[in-house]
């Protein structure tokens, strides 16, 4: 039987459940640059849609969703969902990074202080401390206003894995 090649796949998007989309879509454009494609937060409802693909996905719980697509610098999708019926539940706001699961998202910056700056200003917060992640490569974390951690690095992910195989 012959194998079949493989290759490596790009990243597509990245979902968050969030419980305001309205704030959460407003913080990552003014502090992100992320733009939200069409202008418009889209509200699906099973009453009105029950064929909608979503329903198809998701359990029959699932009754009303508002979802928001936003594009990054490199074309990599922001997904939002604010699920309304039911309705989102916010876990602990604390830094968990040993909990199973994806745990950051990380943005490149050529000035990682100033957007750290911009975060805190519009109410996130620091998560630890600048550190030179290899070869003097900028590393630091925050938190968005609702906890999602952010990794931010003033270099491509290829460039910082580079360094640290040598």
């Amino acid at each position: 039987m012959a194998q079949a090649s493989t290759h490596s796949r790009v990243i597509n998007h990245v979902a968050v459940s969030v419980a305001d989309i309205d704030a959460v879509v407003a913080w990552y454009s003014k502090v992100m640059g992320f733009q939200l494609i069409g202008n418009k937060i889209h509200e699906i409802r099973r009453s009105e849609t029950p064929d909608a693909p979503i329903f198809g996905i998701y359990p029959q719980s699932l009754n009303d969703v508002k979802i928001a697509y936003m594009s990054t610098g490199n074309g990599v999708g922001f997904e939002i969902f604010e699920f309304m019926n039911p309705s989102h539940t916010q876990p602990e706001k604390n830094f968990e990074y040993n909990r199973g699961g994806f745990f950051h998202v990380c943005v490149t910056d050529h000035d990682p202080e100033s957007l750290v700056a911009r975060v805190v200003e519009a109410g996130g917060s620091r998560v630890g401390k600048m550190v030179r992640a290899v070869d003097e490569i900028k590393c630091v974390y925050v938190a968005d206003p609702w906890g999602n951690i952010l990794e931010i690095l003033d270099t491509s992910f290829e460039r910082l894995a580079t360094a640290a195989a040598k």
